[in-house]
């Protein structure tokens, strides 16, 4: 019995560690993961923040549209820059003159101005022009247009110009017909591949470039359009980077 208790003894392979060959195995294999899972966990990320902000602002955009057909009177949606570089959208009533029953003179004044007017009106000061909504979009995206600044309002809310006024900037009109007032501004026409009117935006890394446009003055019809290297800004036929 002795005899077998040895040999039992002898056949058994003591416990050890991971040489140096293995742990160098596994580390390998590890860093094959990484390199092939982090681009991967990236491009959710990106795909995700991306699809958020254009859904964020066509639902804002939209439901403008439609509370200027319903009030029938003018309603704005203006485009800011926070201090953490998120997109604020902010959307209030711009009063429309009613000729049945004219307005007060200080209402008239500021009436279908493109602002928002409240505390002005002795007449009335229960007639200020309501905020509608004010949404600021999540982290991860910034307004930017492809080949611009990162957070550069002045370049990437492309809705500039109303009544002759260089100062009424960063804000789309829409009518109570469902249209919109089209901007006079340079550069801020009917979007083609590479400008016109639009919030142009991206994601952190500059990966992708979208913009989200009204392409009819007479429908307030939106668009989103992706920018594709070799053909500018295009509504189809394009890939998450």
């Amino acid at each position: 019995m002795g005899n077998a208790c040895s040999r039992s003894e002898r056949g058994r392979r003591p416990e050890q560690g991971f040489s140096l060959a293995e742990t160098l195995v596994v580390l390998a294999l590890i860093g094959i993961v990484l390199v092939v899972a982090v681009p991967v966990a990236g491009k959710i990320i990106r795909h995700s923040n991306g699809l958020g902000a254009f859904a964020n602002l066509r639902q804002v955009m939209a439901a403008a549209r439609l509370q200027a057909i319903k009030r029938g009177a003018n309603v704005v949606v203006e485009i800011s820059v926070t201090p953490e570089n998120t997109i604020r959208l902010r959307t209030f009533q711009d009063r429309a003159n009613d000729t049945t029953s004219p307005l007060p003179a200080d209402e008239l004044a500021a009436a279908g101005n493109y602002r928002q007017d409240s505390g002005t009106f002795a007449t009335s000061p229960g007639t200020d022009e309501p905020t509608l909504s004010d949404v600021t979009l999540a982290p991860g995206v910034f307004l930017w247009k492809q080949s611009g600044t990162k957070s550069d309002l002045g370049t990437a809310a492309a809705f500039d110009g109303y009544a002759g006024r260089a100062d009424l900037t960063d804000r789309i009109v829409f009518l109570p017909s469902g249209g919109i007032v089209p901007p006079e501004a340079t550069g801020c026409g009917l979007p083609t591949s590479s400008g016109g009117r639009g919030i142009y935006f991206a994601d952190a890394q500059g990966k992708n470039f979208f913009r989200v446009t009204v392409e009819s003055n007479l429908s307030g019809k939106l668009r989103v359009d992706k920018y594709v290297a070799g053909s500018g800004y295009v509504s189809s036929g394009w890939i998450w980077l």
